[in-house]
């Protein structure tokens, strides 16, 4: 599977792949209102609906080679504290190669989503993911979500641009290039 991180462990935190017997862990995720307007999920639809939609997207992203979302597991617990990725994505008519992360809320302002972010952006830079996307790595988020924006920019990415999709969404694209990665090192 391309783009995914395998055997990627931070600190705290492991990636795996997302299974099927992660659906309970992930359900609470679509209960806060905020998640579904920062996703533009629909608000009518039920928790159980969004995470069946969740998971059916996110396996198909797997099957075909977008990418993906893994499980992050706290190494103490042994739980899972949310998702983290590196995805393919079409943002402005335009394939970017993007960091994701979401986390579930009781686990947020812990700095699970930059300590992932940030191993997720390494991994896909020392790999070379990069050099079919102008070498470059995107975090793309709604323009109202500042706990995601704190993490792109905790993630060394810098505001690229906005821009409105199809669907009159908002979002802001931050980004980080190989070059500007490679100075951090």
């Amino acid at each position: 599977m391309k783009y995914i991180p395998v055997n990627l462990e931070t600190d705290r935190l492991k990636f795996r792949l997302i299974t099927k017997s992660d659906f309970e862990a992930w359900l609470p995720f679509f209960s806060p209102d905020l998640n579904r307007h920062f996703l533009f999920l629909d608000a009518d639809k039920t928790a159980l609906e969004l995470c069946n939609f969740w998971f059916e997207k996110c396996l198909l992203r797997y099957e075909e080679n977008r990418g993906g979302l893994n499980a992050l597991i706290d190494k103490k617990t042994g739980k899972m504290i949310g998702q983290c990725g590196i995805l393919v994505q079409n943002m402005d008519n335009e394939p970017r190669l993007e960091v994701g992360y979401s986390i579930l809320p009781s686990h947020r302002n812990k700095g699970y989503a930059t300590e992932a972010a940030i191993a997720a952006k390494n991994y896909a830079f020392k790999n070379e993911f990069d050099k079919d996307f102008n070498h470059t790595v995107v975090s793309m988020l709604h323009i109202d979500n500042y706990g995601s924006e704190k993490v792109a920019i905790a993630n060394g990415m810098t505001l690229e641009k906005t821009f409105t999709d199809f669907g009159d969404n908002r979002f802001h694209v931050y980004s980080q290039s190989r070059d500007e990665w490679l100075k951090t090192l």
